[in-house]
């Protein structure tokens, strides 16, 4: 059974990633808006190499991971896919795992290419093995964020992929904003280091300084942790949203409604 259950999640996951991966909202919001935001940020700027790096993989990685995810549900209501895939034996969870997995592996190739690529490029050492480890285990928990992150988002019950947008850049860009990307933690001013506590970029960001130059403002363990914390705590909210919001977009006597909700509740 958890056998047949995770080939269905997979076969889901290579139809969302060959479906979507070129679609203009994941093209866009995925990949031109961190190249385009690092340019503005790096040219005519006395920027350390280090801080850069962080900065590309840091944005690279939470665009990605949050540019397929929030597009699909949207779509398939929309285009009626949905519902189809609903009359299967296929319950929401495994759509939802699928929409996950999916984007979770393009934004985790996307920027561990891109990591490695900038490694050569700016020249980035690393002092020891365990922190090409520890990147590349918080480079896997902030792209899973953001792809937990982006089918919350998901789960406005709306078949218009703009609508979803909206509400989407709204969260992320103020996320990107005070993460201590753009000012290191250290520099700081007190009301802004407030607010960036409620970003996981932050944490995230200040794991790679500990990777790249041995200067992290809290402890290692800890910003692991609060990643974690994060996506247990989103775990729950999409299961909780998702069950809520998902019999809305099917409208009312059609069957699909009343099927979807059988598969929920079970």
């Amino acid at each position: 059974m958890i056998k047949e259950k995770l080939a269905v999640i997979w076969v889901l996951c290579k139809k969302n990633i060959s479906l979507y991966i070129k679609r203009g909202p994941v093209l866009i919001f995925g990949l031109m808006f961190p190249f385009f935001i690092t340019l503005s940020w790096v040219i005519g700027r006395d920027i350390s190499f280090n801080q850069i790096f962080i900065g590309i993989v840091a944005m690279t990685a939470f665009f990605t991971s949050t540019a397929i995810s929030p597009v699909i549900l949207p779509q398939e209501t929309r285009e009626k896919s949905l519902e189809r895939q609903l009359y299967y034996p296929i319950s929401i969870y495994e759509i939802l795992l699928g929409i996950l997995l999916a984007s979770f592996l393009y934004s985790l190739i996307i920027t561990l290419i891109i990591t490695t690529t900038f490694v050569f490029i700016l020249s980035v050492s690393f002092s020891s093995v365990l922190q090409i480890f520890i990147l590349i285990i918080g480079i896997g928990l902030i792209t899973f964020f953001g792809s937990l992150l982006g089918v919350l988002l998901s789960a406005i019950p709306s078949d218009m992929t703009s609508d979803i947008m909206v509400v989407s850049n709204l969260i992320k860009f103020p996320l990107v904003f005070i993460s201590g990307i753009f000012i290191p933690l250290s520099i700081t001013p007190f009301g802004l280091f407030v607010l960036s506590l409620f970003s996981p970029i932050t944490f995230f960001t200040d794991l790679m300084r500990f990777c790249t130059s041995n200067s992290s403002f809290f402890n290692v363990g800890l910003d692991l942790i609060i990643l974690l914390l994060w996506i247990i705590v989103l775990l729950i909210a999409n299961v909780v949203f998702h069950r809520r919001t998902m019999p809305k977009r099917f409208s009312e006597g059609n069957g699909t409604q009343q099927k979807s909700k059988k598969r929920m509740n079970k």
